[in-house]
């Protein structure tokens, strides 16, 4: 029996068992169904999942590989997996872990933690439910200040252990039923008890003796801890324990360290070493069988049981959580394009501000909903404060929906309602002739059953939201919200906006030690350091990016900073004087950021080369793509591999410095601050042309044609394509503008597409002359755009301008001649001119027959388009002769299998449907269908219209049921391949819907 096949996104549950050959075949027992795995791209997400339906609830289990566990390992395992499985609610850490010992034993066997039990990382004291013990400061007197702590897990996780410990009080726990799943496989006796006799917790300072695995039996006696001994009713009572977790980077197997572990911990019960690993900003429950006291007597014997009931207590724990509880999250969406910050630092009474003043993501009472603006300095950190306070948000209510928006332009807006409205598969807005901005608006304001917040980042263009400009829509963007300070208090209708400053000394000291991972310095340099920065966030976290890079201290980065050109960094200060930016700060951005261009070209000219490329491109969402294709461009006698690993490296140097940041899609973002410094650097050093001329180059080359089936790339690069076209009068230029005005066709934008068809045109009419080729294809276009909007009198007038012309300059039998009278001929026809259209066709092919030979693809193609009119003025016997010529025709030059001579079968067997002619019409359509499964597949498009059209004979011939089956396959492999709202996949639905 196949296993069932689930979408990534289907999946709810992470499961986490990070040692493979150990704790995931326990994991697995634990299963009620097992699936196939989901199809995900390897190339970002080298793990290979489990996965599964436990308890209702669709599980997918993670491993390390093996031989490779620890935090680092781990993380590397979640972070893949949280950016595939896009839904996860809730994650459980499943596996072993060492127990430590209370500091006072309790009288009651049962509180005492032994081997077998289960440890739940959930004291419930309000501190923390892990402690990163490796990661902290000591203080004199021997006190640790733990630095490096796991929030509480998901609530939902919560109340769900809160029924587990209420059902086990009132002995109505299931465990032994799931610890039966284990012990009726065939591995049930490596989940079998070990033996009380096993259990052995040796006094801390008593080494053991002997060789591993031994029992002991060398060990003394006498030193084994007096505490009272568990029966053996309770031997076989399923036991576990809430409490805090201690997680490292090293396997602790000594008994005085596990001590002071515990102590420096609040009394941590387990020590472990993946939780800290676990993805940043996921809420996770850490569940761990002990297996051993984390001592020099460890050994295997409890290994396989511990695993086992870390996993049994898991199962039991998801069967409490209702699967309403799941469903209701559902719809509930994730929209935002960067990970959690686990550097964030400080600004607490904003975040609390904004807990105030938003409810804490509870409902309002009334229709009202509130609204919040931060505004501030550039680089002073609103953007990641606004991420703590989504990720804060996620994780304490995680049915709330938050949505992020790009508002630094008319382009990032567009883009980001379009990611929202395919996120949510908004109907209708795939539709060219609506306007998607409103159609999302619409949409969220119909949604007052479920709870939403959304985003604006880097609002801060009044003009973009307010003022009527020349943007990339007819309205400003404040007329598709849902419902400089100004634009904040507008925004925020009329509500104080909330000022975002510099962070104070102690917030900036406390940032500069995140990010140097130092203990050691001075705090007095660091305020220095800080102070110098003008306590900008963003200038610190360069700097540190500098200093980690470069292996220098504090000290020595102000030493450089005092050293630097003084007249450079005032000269490009200026630049944000005259930009409107009056705060001292940018002049000290500029002078860490000069500090560091000219670190980079010396030590990496590719990074440098990259930073300079991208400064010119939009700020935002810089696809990976355009940075592989301008490092392709460069002269190299290098492998393509040694190439990619060159790129990778200089990617990585960037990062590292911050001057790019990588998004969740392989995307990367450049600072304003760092955009503006480094265009004016580019221009000190005279190089603005070259790399202008470059990133030309690359959107020209990459910025595609706008289809239907481009038009997810074309929105991405759309931002893009519309700054290079500032730099320069490059000829490229006309062509990204050209290609710009495709896309905005495609989207239902024609006056934005019609404005830059006209600008083409004429353009090129004043270089190159009216009569000029590229001239005259700018028209031709134009036209197109007049023929989409039904204004059927301008086309004509362009089009014969165009006809004219090219007779004129090439000659009547010109093959541009030729196309510009079919494309008038097309006009007539979509006037219901048919003699019009038919006289230009007849010309057009005669004239292709006679220059070019009747068998020349030019020539057919005209005599089909003739066909196609007989055919709509229902001259079925002259279409039918034309037809049957242009497919016998192509047979002979180009072979059946040519998709053209399909193409002339496909519109023969539509002829002879027309007439009812219906085996003949079946004959030629089942050949299409076959041919094209076996040449193109048979999720082609153009299999899938052989396939539409076959269902539609058959239905005329009364095999009804074979119709409608034809047609369910056809519409299940459009929807897969096309999307449900393709115009395609429309038809057929719509079809089959008149049938049934």
């Amino acid at each position: 029996m196949s296993r069932r096949k689930l979408r990534p996104a289907d999946y709810h549950v992470a499961w986490i068992a990070p040692v493979s050959d150990l704790e995931l075949l326990p994991s697995r027992l634990m299963l009620d169904e097992e699936h196939e795995a989901p199809d995900y791209d390897i190339a970002y997400d080298d793990n290979i999942y489990n996965c599964g339906t436990l308890a209702g609830h669709n599980v997918v289990i993670a491993t390390c590989p093996p031989g490779m566990t620890g935090n680092v390992n781990a993380g590397r395992v979640t972070g893949s997996m949280f950016k595939t499985f896009t839904n996860l609610r809730m994650a459980v850490l499943v596996g072993i872990g060492g127990g430590i010992p209370r500091a006072h034993e309790s009288d009651d066997p049962t509180e005492n933690v032994h081997l077998g039990d289960v440890v739940v990382g959930w004291p419930g004291d309000g501190g923390p439910a892990c402690i990163y013990y490796d990661f902290g400061r000591w203080h004199p007197g021997g006190q640790l200040e733990a630095l490096g702590t796991i929030d509480k897990p998901d609530r939902i996780l919560l109340n769900a252990l809160a029924k587990v410990v209420s059902d086990h009080e009132m002995d109505q726990s299931t465990f032994q039923d799931h610890q039966q799943r284990l012990l009726q496989s065939k591995h049930r006796r490596k989940f079998m008890h070990p033996g009380l006799d096993r259990d052995q917790l040796f006094r801390a300072d008593h080494q053991h003796s002997g060789h591993y695995n031994d029992r002991c039996v060398g060990c003394n006696t006498a030193e084994l801890v007096d505490r009272p001994a568990r029966s053996e009713e309770e031997a076989n009572t399923f036991i576990f324990h809430r409490g805090r977790i201690a997680t490292g980077n090293a396997v602790v197997q000594d008994g005085i360290r596990r001590d002071q572990i515990r102590d420096q911990c609040s009394g941590a019960l387990c020590v472990e070493m993946e939780a800290a690993g676990v993805d940043a900003g996921r809420p996770c429950l850490v569940i761990r069988g002990i297996s051993d006291y984390a001592d020099s007597h460890k050994s295997d014997a409890w290994r396989s049981f511990a695993a086992g009931n870390a996993a049994v207590f898991a199962r039991e724990l998801l069967s409490k959580i209702p699967l309403s509880k799941i469903t209701a999250l559902d719809t509930t969406k994730f929209v935002v394009p960067y990970p959690s910050n686990p550097n964030f630092v400080g600004r607490l009474d904003i975040l609390r501000l904004l807990k105030d003043k938003l409810g804490h993501g509870q409902p309002t009472h009334g229709t009202s909903y509130q609204r919040v603006s931060l505004f501030g300095l550039g680089g002073v950190g609103k953007t990641q404060i606004a991420l703590a306070y989504v990720y804060w948000l996620r994780q304490t209510n995680p049915a709330i929906s938050i949505l992020w928006v790009h508002a630094s332009n008319a382009d990032r807006f567009h883009q980001s309602y379009m990611s929202i409205a395919e996120e949510y598969q908004i109907p209708g807005h795939v539709d060219p002739k609506n306007d998607l901005l409103l159609v999302v608006k619409n949409w969220l304001e119909t949604k007052d059953s479920e709870l939403w917040l959304m985003v604006l980042d880097n609002a801060d263009d009044m003009q973009l939201f307010f003022w009527r400009t020349i943007i990339t829509t007819a309205r400003n963007l404040s007329a598709y919200l849902p419902e400089n300070k100004q634009l904040g208090v507008r925004l925020a209708k009329g509500q104080r906006p909330v000022e975002v400053t510099q962070m104070d000394d102690n917030e900036s000291v406390q940032l500069l030690r995140t990010k140097l991972d130092d203990t050691g310095t001075a705090s007095t340099d660091l305020s220095l350091l800080a102070s110098r920065l003008e306590y900008l966030p963003l200038a610190l976290a360069q700097a540190a990016s500098f200093m980690q890079e470069t292996c220098i201290t504090v000290l020595a980065y102000l030493q450089l900073l005092g050293d630097s050109d003084k007249n450079m960094v005032h000269f490009l200060s200026k630049e944000f004087e005259t930009d409107g930016r009056d705060s001292p700060a940018p002049r000290a951005v500029a002078q860490t950021w000069i500090l560091s261009f000219q670190q980079i070209k010396q030590q990496h000219g590719l990074a440098s080369e990259l930073l300079s490329f991208t400064s010119l491109l939009d700020r935002q969402e810089i696809p990976a793509e355009f940075l592989s294709s301008y490092n392709k461009r460069e002269e190299s006698e290098e492998p393509l591999d040694n190439t990619d690993i060159a790129l990778t490296e200089a990617l990585g140097v960037l990062k590292a410095f911050s001057f790019v940041v990588e998004n969740n899609n392989r995307s990367y973002d450049m600072h304003r601050l760092v955009q503006l410094v480094t265009r004016k650097w580019l221009i000190s050093c005279g190089t603005v042309s070259q790399f202008g001329k470059e990133a030309l180059l690359v959107v020209s080359h990459l910025y595609p044609y706008g289809t239907y089936e481009t038009r997810t790339t074309c929105a991405a690069y759309l931002s893009h394509a519309n700054s290079v076209l500032r730099l320069s009068d490059h000829p490229d230029t006309l062509t990204i503008m050209a290609n710009l005005a495709s896309t905005y066709r495609d989207q239902g934008r024609w006056e934005e597409a019609e404005k830059l068809f006209v600008q083409v045109m004429e353009t090129r009419k004043t270089k190159l002359g009216e009569d000029h080729p590229s001239t005259l294809t700018s028209m031709a276009n134009l036209a197109s755009t007049y023929r989409n909007q039904g204004r059927w009198d301008e086309a004509e007038k362009l089009e014969v301008q165009v006809m004219d012309i090219s007779k004129t300059k090439l000659g009547v039998d010109h093959p541009d001649t030729l196309t510009s009278m079919a494309n008038l001929a097309s006009t007539y026809r979509n006037q219901g001119r048919w003699d019009e259209a038919e006289k230009l066709e007849v010309q057009v092919m005669d004239i292709s027959k006679t220059k070019l030979g009747a068998d020349h693809p030019s020539a057919l193609t005209s005599m089909g388009n003739l066909a196609l009119i007989y055919r709509n003025q229902g001259r079925w016997d002259e279409a039918e002769k034309l037809f049957v010529q242009v497919m016998e025709t192509r047979k002979t030059k180009l072979g059946e299998d040519h998709p053209d001579t399909l193409t002339s079968m496909g519109n023969l067997a539509l002829t002879f449907w027309n007439q009812g002619r219906w085996e003949e019409a079946e004959k030629f359509e089942v050949q299409v269908m076959e041919t094209r499964k076996a040449t193109l597949g048979v999720d082609h498009p153009s299999t899938l219209t052989s396939m539409n059209n076959l269902a539609y004979t058959l239905h005329g011939m009364g095999r009804v049921e074979e119709a409608i089956n034809l047609m369910q396959t056809c519409i299940r492999i459009r929807q897969d391949k096309l999307g449900a709202d393709h115009p395609d996949t429309r038809s057929s639905i719509s079809t089959l819907e008149n049938w049934t």
